[in-house]
């Protein structure tokens, strides 16, 4: 009974669907496919959306990757810039302070030797430092040695190839000093602590804080004239004889790199 119940509202159903949809009437299995037509397109059009994004990601990586690529690539090109830059600028300084010696050796009445300084005495006992210059070019020993800034030292030790310079503010180290302003005469002379001092001042000089002490040429190492520091304090200690004076070195021994050796002071090579 139920089934056929079933029967006839399925057929009272369909002639209802039939008489409201006359379309059905003339291509019911294109009126049927359309939900299935609309299903398969939907999923179709999902489909196509997931693969074009997943291409999008795709290319989106392969870009990243590229940039990245690209930005490594920048870095080192960047790195390079800067080295050449630096070395440019050093080559430049070089030529700078290797100019003044030049200039220098040119006008000097006396005859002067360039030299690179190639090491320095890690030790506090003796402050020396070592050049690339020894006996086969002309060096020996007690020579003097400046830059263009002023005196450096003497030569202690001559090599074939290298020779060691002795630093004015080694406390073994003397040099026979003229006051500029007084004319006064003393010596100067390294201290314990790597400083320096000009001694044996008379009582009567007028030597003062800020006067520059310069070589004197009482001595066969320096010619006269040469700066060798400017004066600091003046005092004299109970009943000693002389006065004495603190002395600042023109020359900044610690950013030496080139040196001029004087090897004659008549001016003949």
């Amino acid at each position: 009974m139920n089934y056929r119940r079933f029967i006839v509202l399925f057929l009272v159903v369909l002639l209802v669907t039939m008489l409201l949809f006359p379309e059905l009437q003339k291509r019911p299995i294109h009126f049927l496919g359309r939900p299935v037509v609309f299903v398969i397109s939907g999923l179709q059009k999902g489909l196509t959306w997931i693969g074009g994004g997943f291409g999008n990601t795709w290319k989106g990586y392969i870009n990243l990757v590229s940039v990245r690529h690209e930005n490594e690539r920048l870095k080192q090109d960047l790195a390079r810039l800067q080295n050449e830059t630096i070395r440019l600028q050093e080559a430049a300084q070089a030529h700078e302070r290797l100019q003044e010696l030049l200039d220098l050796k040119k006008t000097a009445a006396y005859s002067l030797l360039a030299a690179t300084v190639i090491g320095r005495d890690p030790s506090n006992w003796y402050r020396t430092l070592m050049i690339n210059k020894g006996s086969r070019d002309g060096v020996a020993v007690d020579m003097g040695v400046m830059t263009p800034a002023g005196v450096v030292g003497r030569v202690i030790k001559a090599e074939t190839a290298v020779s060691q310079v002795l630093l004015i503010t080694d406390r073994n180290s003397t040099v026979a000093a003229l006051i500029q302003r007084t004319r006064d005469e003393g010596l100067v002379e390294g201290t314990e602590n790597g400083l320096a001092r000009i001694k044996y001042l008379s009582l009567r000089a007028d030597a003062a804080e800020g006067d520059l002490a310069l070589t004197s040429g009482l001595t066969g190492s320096f010619p006269k004239g040469i700066p060798i520091g400017t004066l600091g304090r003046v005092t004299k200690k109970g009943l000693d004889l002389f006065k004495q004076a603190e002395l600042t070195p023109h020359v900044d021994f610690s950013k030496i790199e080139e040196v001029l050796v004087v090897t004659s002071l008549d001016g003949q090579k």
